[in-house]
């Protein structure tokens, strides 16, 4: 569905938001629109949304995430389920994919010591830092909801991909 429509980068490290809808969309798509932090239009994101990435997520050959993106994402999970058990079957559900995603640390120090990034950390926050570091160093597009970060890249030259561009092959 998505080949000639989009461009497939090798590599790909995935924000909080796309891994968010990873997550939850492994586990059990019907709770996809119970995670807040996962929009699409102004509306929740649903099971065709999660269809929709797993599709651009597997003509890519690399998945990675930095320890931040894997911090936050955990943190909107625990503010958005409340239920234990059901944490925990999430959790469950998604080790092996979590084993297969390359996780790449991007040191405070690396961030600091960036011609740009050491002036502007301040702005972005550390994990998008990470993140703008993580890809230009391992020569990987970024794939966000976020669109200062999708700018902050854009304008850095890294590839990038604002998320709504892949989501809205659900409304063809």
């Amino acid at each position: 569905m998505l080949k000639g429509s989009v461009k497939f980068p090798a590599r790909v490290v995935l924000d909080t938001g796309p891994f968010l809808l990873f997550l939850a969309g492994n586990h059990d798509p019907e709770m996809i629109p119970g995670i807040k932090r996962i929009k699409y239009d102004g509306g929740p994101c649903n099971e065709v949304h999660y269809d929709i990435l797993m599709q651009y997520l597997n003509h890519t050959k690399e998945r990675i995430i930095t320890p931040g993106i894997l911090s936050e994402a955990w943190n909107l999970i625990d503010n958005d389920i409340s239920n234990k058990k059901d944490k925990k079957e999430l959790f469950d559900s998604n080790i092996r994919y979590l084993e297969q995603i390359n996780e790449i640390y991007v040191t405070k120090n690396e961030i600091i010591s960036d011609e740009y990034l050491g002036s502007n950390a301040w702005k972005f926050g550390f994990t998008d830092s990470s993140i703008i570091l993580c890809a230009r160093n391992n020569s990987a597009c970024v794939l966000t909801q976020d669109y200062p970060l999708f700018n902050i890249c854009r304008n850095l030259g890294i590839e990038t991909t604002h998320l709504s561009s892949i989501l809205s092959l659900a409304d063809l």
